[in-house]
């Protein structure tokens, strides 16, 4: 009963959002819910794709969650907090109201700002660390953070399987965090969101054949940035590295680069922050003559050296986990040069 409880949520993941994707791709150009080439500055796809991926991925976490509820894990520990799903649950419908008719810019910042304020408070997720030194400060960061985490993993969803692929190793990052603390409960809700990104990525993967669209990514996004505040990649009980408080910006590091890469250029060209464009990292890879599929398979790789590091770092010694860091820096700043040498070719 152990292994089913553990298999049987993720399998109705993956499988639930492989079928409800099909049924998206089948019914949303009928409701005219379709993403058209060059309805948006940062879009470079050449045909009509439809939306759906969302939605269906969140029938599909609906569907595992109430599989898990029906299997319950001896002494499994925390569940995810109702304020977390609420929360997501009003991101899908931002976004779904986006994808159909795209809202303004600032609008949608505000709403996703709501939401997460709402969630830091309800689901008591201030970053811990910060709260013997001022708590007013840990509310506040965990705020700042989960905007910008959320909106990183939206600005990233602009090439076919970028997003969901970078979003999938997070999960997996953060289940392996859940288990570490001996949370199974949480290690399996991060396994079944990680599944539901793995059935929606089969029919996402380049050429894609469905968008998860802006209620997917927003959505997405903010579960991962309420995972990386709930999760402790610090034992410190157990002495570990306090750099091991590092794990989420490693953890979200492709996502965070490529927001932090378009805003600096958009400022050094004077060009609004919030209009986009075509400076992301796939656009810029692209522009290299590296393929979609290629390309996607780089920053995939990427990401999950990035995201491992973040386990180096738990039990690790100082000199250790400067190392890690120090590599995944190291990574970063290839990246950049990587990314820039057309600019100066």
């Amino acid at each position: 009963m152990l292994i089913l409880a553990w298999l049987l949520p993720p399998l109705a993941a993956l499988l639930g959002a492989f079928v409800c994707s099909l049924l998206a791709i089948r019914l949303a150009p009928r409701l005219g819910f379709i993403d058209r080439p060059g309805s948006e500055a940062h879009k470079q796809h050449a045909r009509t794709v439809p939306y759906g991926g969302g939605p269906a991925m969140a029938l599909a976490l609906a569907l595992a969650l109430g599989v898990a509820w029906l299997l319950p894990l001896p002494d499994a520990g925390s569940a995810m907090p109702w304020a977390v799903l609420a929360g997501a649950a009003a991101l899908l419908l931002v976004g779904l109201v986006d994808d159909a008719r795209p809202l303004p810019a600032r609008l949608k910042l505000a709403l996703q700002a709501l939401v997460c304020a709402a969630a830091v408070s309800l689901a008591d997720l201030p970053v811990d660390f910060l709260r013997q030194w001022h708590p007013v400060l840990a509310w506040l960061a965990a705020f700042a953070w989960l905007v910008v985490v959320t909106n990183a993993y939206n600005l990233l969803d602009h090439a076919d399987g970028l997003s969901g692929a970078v979003a999938l190793i997070g999960c997996a990052a953060l289940a392996g965090g859940a288990m570490l603390g001996g949370d199974a409960a949480m290690a399996r809700v991060w396994l079944c969101l990680a599944a539901a990104l793995g059935g929606f990525l089969v029919l996402n993967r380049p050429p894609a054949r469905v968008y998860m669209g802006d209620a997917g990514s927003l959505a997405v996004g903010f579960l991962i940035g309420c995972g990386t505040l709930g999760t402790t990649f610090w034992p410190s009980a157990e002495g570990g590295s306090p750099l091991a408080l590092l794990s989420p910006l490693l953890i979200c590091a492709i996502p965070l680069f490529d927001s932090i890469a378009v805003v600096v250029k958009r400022v050094r060209r004077g060009a609004p922050i919030m209009r986009g464009d075509r400076n992301h990292i796939s656009h810029r890879l692209t522009r290299l003559g590296i393929g979609p599929k290629a390309s996607l398979g780089a920053v995939v790789a990427l990401q999950v050296a990035l995201a491992a590091s973040s386990f180096q770092l738990r039990n690790a010694d100082p000199i250790a986990a400067v190392v890690a860091l120090a590599q995944a820096a190291a990574v970063c700043v290839a990246l950049v040069l990587f990314e820039t040498a057309r600019d100066h070719g």
